[in-house]
């Protein structure tokens, strides 16, 4: 689902700004490598990574890398004169370094107008999708993605990450790739994610560098109009299961409650990717933290169940913080963990959770 932060502002396009890009609707020809590189006449799109890695001691890191692009004028309105000082996009960047054991949480942000090459998006064919200062997020030859962030000014995560199938296009069969997010039919995105990419590199904290091993989870999604104006923020989860399964749940929430509009991806081990409509899932949140920078309650325990495929799951944080306290809006992005059963076996995940809109209503953004 993945609308990150930096899109609050730009997810209601409206009028006659909306019109001039392109929606996303269904149609889209999915072809890979291409769709991992920029898509230039959709107003928002992102790269996000979230991972969990382990190093040689046993420690366990978290850590998010979300590269942003809002496109600052449709393609059929640049300028015939080019200049440095003319750009067509904006970019932003968010990254964060959760340590387990230590209960340290880093974050970052960076803006750039990205005018003489210190940001920008990569065309089909260039190494670099993505980068923003000295981040950036690289596809290889033989398929493979590297990553180099900079969670604060004293770390360095640097990773290879290598696809383990084929990438999950979510929603439903007959709207393939289209993630709906409210009535209209522009309101959508188009979204994708590769799950499981096995990771090895290293973190560099405090002057000394951990090898490290894990998964990481990539979400890819980009459109020109997304949430509608009753939407005020959602609950979103990734999770790595361990009977191989992968969990992608979201729910949309009003000023009255959640909306229908909320959906999922089932992925089991050799099966295609079943889609999950909100009433084929629940999301119970339960006990709170309240944050003492923003003063947000975000819950830090829920209760998630698929019934038709016997899933039930309880998910907690790893520690409560793990809150983004950022201008122009907060939110919560974290590590978790879940016990639970499929079927009535046994069963554990780990993966992220993100919430917005528990600070402040995004819709205040908007206006």
């Amino acid at each position: 689902m993945k609308r990150r932060a930096f899109l609050f502002s730009a997810a209601a396009a409206s009028g006659s700004a909306a019109q001039l890009w392109t929606p996303a609707r269904p149609g889209h020809s999915w072809q890979f490598p291409r769709d991992h590189y920029s898509h230039d006449g959709y107003r928002t799109e992102w790269w996000y990574l979230t991972g969990i890695l382990r190093d040689q001691r046993g420690h366990t890191h978290g850590f998010q890398f979300t590269i942003f692009r809002r496109g600052l004028r449709p393609p059929g309105q640049r300028p015939a004169t080019r200049s440095r000082f003319v750009v067509d996009d904006f970019a932003m960047g968010h990254f964060t370094l959760t340590d387990a054991a230590a209960r340290r949480f880093r974050y970052r942000q960076e803006i750039s107008r990205g005018a003489f090459g210190e940001a920008g998006f990569g065309a089909p064919g260039q190494p670099r999708l993505a980068w923003i200062g000295k981040d950036e997020i690289r596809c290889e030859p033989d398929g493979s993605l590297t990553m180099v962030s900079h969670p604060d000014e004293t770390s360095v995560i640097s990773l290879r990450m290598t696809p383990t199938g084929p990438p999950v296009i979510h929603g439903e069969n007959g709207d393939l790739g289209v993630s709906r997010k409210a009535a209209g039919e522009d309101n959508a995105s188009l979204y994708y994610s590769l799950t499981r990419m096995k990771a090895a590199g290293t973190i560099a904290t405090d002057g000394t560098v951990h090898p490290v091993t894990g998964q990481v989870w990539l979400d890819r999604e980009w459109a020109s109009n997304q949430l509608a104006p009753d939407q005020i923020g959602w609950d979103w989860f990734s999770l790595s299961l361990s009977d191989g399964s992968d969990l992608m749940l979201y729910r949309l929430r009003t000023a009255n409650g959640t909306d229908p509009f909320s959906s999922g991806t089932l992925v089991r081990p050799g099966a295609a990717p079943r889609h999950l409509k909100s009433g084929d899932f629940a999301m119970k949140p339960l006990k709170t933290w309240k944050s003492p920078v923003t003063g947000g309650a975000y819950p830090m325990s829920w209760e998630l169940a698929v019934p038709s495929a016997g899933i039930e799951l309880s998910v907690q944080a790893v520690f409560p913080e793990q809150e983004l306290a950022l201008q122009p809006v907060s939110y919560w992005e974290g590590m978790v963990r879940a016990t639970g059963s499929s079927g009535g076996r046994g069963l554990e995940g780990e993966g992220y959770l993100e919430m917005t809109g528990y600070a402040a209503p995004l819709q205040a953004l908007q206006r």
